[in-house]
Formats: C-alpha cells, structure tokens, sequence
C-alpha cells in the first residue's frame, strides 16, 4: 500500500515538462513568426504582380490630365525671332489595351500648352496635320522596339518635323524620344501633365539630354518642372534649323 501510493505521488508530482524546454519552445514561436512575415511578402508580391499585369496600375499611379489644367506664361530668355517647328501627330488607334483615346481637342490642347512652355526659346509648336491610324498593341510594340520601323507607318511621316504617336499607355513610362527619328511617343496615361512629357521629348529631339540635380527643369526626368537654361535654349534653336 505505501509503495503504490509512493508511486502515484511521484507521477502526480513530476514537474511540468514545458519547464525543461523554453528556448526550444521560444525558437519554434519565433521560427512560426518568421514564416507567416515570409508567406505575407510573396502574397503580396503575387498581388502587386497581378495588379501591374492587370493593367489597374494605371488607375493608382498614371492618369488623364485633365482638360482645365493649363501650362503657366513663362518669359523668353532671348527675345529672339520666332522659330516654327512643325507637328505630325498620329493618334493611333485600335480596340486592344495601346490605343489612344484622345480627340483631335485633346491633341489641340496638348501642343498648344506644350508650345506655351517653349516660348522661353522663342520656338513655336506649330500642327501640321493630324492623322488617325489604326494599329494592334503588336505593331505598337514593334514600333518601339525597333524605331527605323516608323518611317514605314504612315506616308505622312516628316522627315523636316517632329512626329509625335500618341498610345494610351506605354507600360510604365510616360513618353519617349526617338531623336534619330525625329519622333516622341506620349502616352494619354500619364504621372506628370501630359503637355509637360511632350514639351520634355521635343527637347530630347531638339539635342537635349536628361538632367539630374533641378526639378523644376524640363528635362528633369518625371517632375512636371518646365524651366530651360540658356544654354539648353541655344542648343534647341540652333537644331531646330533643321527642321
């Protein structure tokens, strides 16, 4: 009778065993954290993947500029002869994802506020014409991925101006210069006014290059600075001869 209920009392009095193993237990709990952090970033990796695929980035990030915003006077630095260089714009349709939606107003608003922020070199933005063509986002993509192919898009391509293809989107960016070309791409989807990425890639094709240390500068990438240098000015004159 005394041995069993010895031997009850030591199996009843046995120390808890979680007492013998904090650290491991600790280690575990913090292992567990670690991997619900881990699966929570790619979820949301997995998401903002699928979101950016989607196309819903635009309604975040890129926008329409809309029609009441107006390009500020600015005060030529030269007060030299007025120079005209000249517009092609292509408004390219189609019924896929790339294909612009602006109106001939759209595009009338678009240079006219453009040409206001060259007025600080005297240089005009002047439409020559304005052509609808359709094409599919593949022969969009073309487009940009291999420039010499714009000469081929449309027997209204200038050789003596600046053909500016206006696309809804451009995955990503907000315009893009072909100076070779003679040709810029603006999107209708942009983060800055849309009349700003025109005046800044005209300016690549006019000779100038991006610059880094002013925001308030036109060729400040993605700002919607609209100010130019002298010097940026002679340079843009002195190619706009060209045309």
């Amino acid at each position: 009778m005394k041995s069993s209920e010895y031997n009850r009392k030591d199996f009843f009095d046995f120390p808890d065993q979680d007492l013998f193993e904090p650290e491991e237990d600790q280690a575990e709990t913090l292992w567990d954290h670690i991997r619900t952090l881990l699966k929570a970033g790619v979820a949301l990796i997995a998401i903002l993947g699928m979101v950016h695929l989607s196309g819903l980035y635009q309604y975040f990030v890129y926008q329409r500029t809309p029609q009441v915003i107006e390009q500020e006077p600015v005060e030529t630095l030269l007060s030299a002869e007025k120079m005209a260089v000249p517009l092609t714009v292509f408004i390219i349709r189609n019924d896929e994802i790339l294909g612009s939606l602006r109106t001939r107003a759209d595009v009338d608003r678009l240079t006219s506020n453009a040409s206001v922020i060259w007025q600080q070199a005297d240089i005009d933005l002047e439409i020559e014409s304005i052509t609808e063509i359709v094409l599919s986002d593949g022969e969009i993509q073309t487009l940009l991925d291999y420039p010499r192919t714009i000469t081929f898009v449309s027997d209204q391509y200038n050789k003596k101006g600046i053909n500016v293809f206006l696309v809804s989107s451009l995955q990503g960016i907000n315009g893009v210069a072909f100076g070779g070309m003679h040709s810029v791409f603006v999107a209708d989807f942009t983060t800055v006014v849309d009349f700003r990425v025109l005046a800044h890639e005209v300016g690549h094709v006019l000779g100038l290059g991006h610059i880094s240390t002013d925001k308030r500068r036109l060729m400040y990438r993605g700002s919607n600075g609209f100010a130019l240098t002298l010097p940026e000015v002679m340079t843009a004159r002195a190619r706009a001869f060209e045309f």
